[in-house]
């Protein structure tokens, strides 16, 4: 074989190992080319998940927030309505009260039943019956015969100096032992009794809006 020849062997094995060499780097180029697009790929689909995880955390804290806020806010229109309505049905009480003055039978027996309660509260002998200037009118013209309701008992009419609606107030002659039938007292003894039973009838329908 001629040197000629040997030469061209040598160039075309040369070439053929080159051309395999650079095959070789390019599958491998190709190889760290895909593997670099993937782990980007990979980081770009982490980042994604990380940034809608965030997004939608900040989402549900944004409307827990809104429906705590909007839940208090119904809270406090639910009861500044029943504060509404106790003052109103407290109010339309107190007026119901006053008219019984204007029924005189009806009135009367009442006041009978509250002189006796307050007589068999009270030890004392004599008492000290006292209304305002209306009731004093309605009753003195037959005291004698309205105080023999409690027989045991001396009883006293007189106007009194307090302002009340209707009822009375007894007390001993000293004043410091009394009973407070007025239509006032009995409606601050039963203040809070009237305000649960209120609150029970008329608005136990209403949902709990704290569970909402």
């Amino acid at each position: 074989m001629n040197t000629e020849t040997q030469l061209q062997q040598l160039e075309t094995a040369i070439r053929q190992q080159a051309q395999t060499l650079a095959d070789s780097h390019l599958r491998q180029a190709q190889q760290q080319r895909e593997k670099i697009l993937a782990e980007a790929a990979n980081r770009l689909r982490l980042h994604e998940e990380r940034e809608t995880s965030l997004a939608k955390t900040v989402a549900e804290q944004e409307y827990r927030r809104l429906v705590q806020a909007s839940e208090i806010k119904m809270q406090a229109g639910l009861d500044q309505l029943r504060w509404s309505l106790i003052q109103l049905v407290m109010t339309e009480l107190r007026e119901q009260l006053k008219q019984l003055s204007h029924q005189p039978a009806t009135y009367n027996t009442l006041l009978q039943q509250y002189l006796v309660n307050a007589a068999n509260l009270l030890e004392e002998e004599e008492l000290v019956v006292e209304v305002n200037a209306h009731d004093h009118a309605l009753l003195a013209a037959n005291w004698g015969e309205f105080a023999k309701m409690v027989p045991t008992k001396r009883c006293t009419l007189t106007v009194s100096a307090r302002h009340f609606s209707g009822g009375l107030l007894v007390h001993n002659k000293e004043d410091r032992i009394r009973v407070d039938n007025s239509f006032e007292g009995l409606m601050e003894r039963l203040e809070s009794e009237l305000y649960q039973v209120i609150t029970t009838q008329l608005l136990a329908s209403v949902m709990p809006t704290r569970n909402v």
